[in-house]
């Protein structure tokens, strides 16, 4: 009898221990192949290249990065747009934990611009004031908030010593972002993404429960539900919504009444009602099996496109070895809110185009900008039927 109970035991266990394996191979993409298709023209955009090797240190921590004389705008991991046509872009953010690759060490963080109108110009810097914002600075997920007289916000998640989201007032006359508060509270620890709802207040994702590497670490491996995404106004912060595996690109629909939050380890993304009190309600998921990253949301049509990482796996290798290629995907989702919803599949490539870690996917005027976490930025024409 105790040899069967014993037997029992290890059965239940094993399949456990399958199961939790068989997560991670779908959640990692390991048996996934990669087709390649673009949606028309293609082309690398200028002002965004990744670093060259030098000769620093081959280990240290983001915290404590080194600067080098050969700094570049390296990496497009967010792009915002205005209604003008105007996309900021977040550029230089380095890998978590200890960073083993000196590529990776020359990147210096900015906010870039691309304009729509004129897509030969490449993209350019914007300057921040006060330069001394710039000292402690590295700028993740992005937001642009406009109000009705017409002024132009940008809120950026600033993953330096501190996380904490920055707001900006942009002066386009100047080409300058002047910046007007800085929010720090406890319960933004971890941040990610960000989407603003008003002049200063926001929702925003914080990826991690925990903010040890190790911890973190055994987060991830674990696939322990503890992300969250947290309301802040007027310098009081709530936690609206927890439970996530990770909670990674967050937007609203143009309306306002929906909140989609991307779910890379889940491999979707969740559909959430906006309440009048900003407390959110579960809609749905919606289910993309890729690891979706950041959610551009049409303004016109509220179609999603999300940048993605094919397989996740090999992402993970290349946040490691900078010259190691990996996947990139942009999908488009029609009808979001609906029951239904339909999943396009408008860029895809193995890595053997030169474009690796796709991380947003932002349309404009039949045009599909493709930005990456830490590489470069590609600029396509949309030649397909939408």
């Amino acid at each position: 009898m105790a040899g069967k109970l014993v037997l029992a035991l290890v059965a239940v266990l094993s399949a456990v221990v399958l199961n939790h394996v068989a997560k991670i191979i779908s959640a990692a993409g390991m048996l996934k192949h990669v087709y390649n298709h673009v949606p028309g023209t293609c082309r690398f955009v200028p002002g965004v290249e990744q670093g060259s090797e030098a000769e620093l240190p081959c280990k240290t921590s983001r915290n404590r990065r080194r600067k080098h004389p050969d700094t570049r705008s390296a990496g497009s991991e967010d792009i915002e747009l205005t209604s003008s046509g105007l996309a900021f872009i977040s550029s230089g953010l380095l890998p978590p934990g200890f960073i083993f690759d000196p590529v990776y060490l020359t990147f210096e963080q900015r906010i870039l611009a691309f304009d729509f109108k004129n897509p030969t110009e490449g993209a350019k810097t914007v300057n921040i004031v006060p330069e001394s914002v710039k000292e402690d600075f590295m700028p993740h997920g992005l937001s642009v908030y406009e109000d009705d007289s017409g002024e132009v916000r940008l809120f950026v998640v600033n993953n330096a010593k501190g996380d904490r989201v920055e707001i900006f007032r942009f002066d386009a006359d100047s080409n300058s972002l002047h910046q007007i508060k800085s929010v720090k509270h406890p319960l933004l620890y971890s941040l990610n993404d960000v989407v603003a709802t008003g002049p200063e207040s926001f929702y925003a994702g914080n990826d991690k429960y925990t903010t040890g590497l190790y911890s973190r670490m055994a987060e991830t491996w674990l696939l322990l539900p503890w992300s969250n995404v947290v309301y802040c106004s007027g310098g009081e912060a709530t936690i609206v919504v927890d439970g996530l595996l990770y909670a990674n690109g967050i937007n609203l629909s143009p309306e306002g009444k929906l909140v989609y939050v991307a779910n890379p380890t889940a491999g979707g993304v969740t559909v959430y009602h906006r309440q009048n009190d900003n407390t959110l309600r579960f809609s749905h998921d919606i289910a993309a099996h890729t690891g979706v990253d950041n959610v551009f949301v049409d303004p016109t049509t509220g179609d999603l496109w999300v940048g993605a990482h094919p397989q996740g796996i090999h992402f993970s290798i290349h946040m490691g070895n900078a010259s190691h290629p990996c996947g990139s995907q942009v999908l488009r989702i029609e009808n979001p809110a609906g029951e239904n919803p339909r999943i396009t599949e408008m860029y895809s490539d193995d890595g053997r185009s030169g474009l690796w870690g796709s991380s947003v996917g932002c349309y404009h005027n039949k045009q599909l900008l493709i930005g990456t976490v830490n590489q470069r930025l590609m600029h396509c024409s949309v030649d397909v039927p939408l």
